[in-house]
């Protein structure tokens, strides 16, 4: 029993520091063991100059791959990761921009490793307004013995905002269809069919469409 006892707190202090030695070792080995993680994250563009919009086919998304330590990488998501381009100070035209690790900003004892895609190409285009004519969509055919006398519209013209390349082209916008079934003069509100996503309405709300009629003569 003494010379267990002799062993167990002979050098007890050495004892001591050799086992926080060993202790803090085995956790910077721990530590250095690494995970690799693959998220698909948002991209966000940054800074648009005013007036400008982007057109084309835009990356929304892109794959970033993590590495780092598995306590940190384990508990990473997409919504911890920030992807960005900065469109500050960019002239109108297509641009090619480049993504690198530097356009992504992860949690602490995180290395980016890629971005996938290396780059993004897209359009920036001025931001155009113009009034175009408002055309009543009617389906079907008057009752015998009966046709339209007019068609009213109003608002007869409305304000559309949008990239330059997809305003120019637009001549008219068109009203969700009406069903003309009967003999007696109506009127109802109509939706606006925008045939372009990229295309927005200033003052979207339906407009008033009034159908007479009367017997032919």
């Amino acid at each position: 029993m003494q010379s267990a006892k002799y062993a167990l707190v002979h050098n007890w202090g050495l004892k001591v520091i050799s086992l926080l030695v060993a202790t803090v070792l085995w956790a910077a080995v721990a530590n250095r063991a690494s995970s690799e993680i693959g998220l698909e994250v948002p991209l966000e563009y940054r800074n648009i100059p005013p007036q400008l919009e982007i057109t084309g086919d835009m990356t929304n998304t892109v794959q970033v791959r993590l590495r780092g330590s598995s306590n940190v990488i384990k508990d990473i998501t997409a919504k911890d990761i920030a992807t960005t381009i900065d469109l500050a100070n960019m002239k109108t035209g297509e641009k090619i921009v480049a993504l690198s690790p530097q356009n992504v900003q992860a949690p602490f004892g995180a290395e980016v490793i890629r971005v996938n895609p290396s780059s993004i190409r897209f359009t920036l285009e001025r931001t155009l307004v113009k009034t175009v004519p408002v055309e009543p969509t009617i389906l079907g055919q008057p009752p015998d013995g009966f046709e339209i006398a007019q068609v009213l519209v109003s608002p007869n013209a409305v304000e559309v905002e949008g990239p330059e390349s997809r305003v120019k082209t637009l001549s008219s916008i068109a009203t969700v269809p009406l069903h003309l079934d009967r003999k007696e003069s109506f009127e109802q509100t109509a939706d606006l069919d925008v045939p372009d996503p990229q295309l927005r309405l200033l003052h979207p709300s339906p407009v008033s469409v009034k159908i007479e009629m009367r017997q032919k003569r």
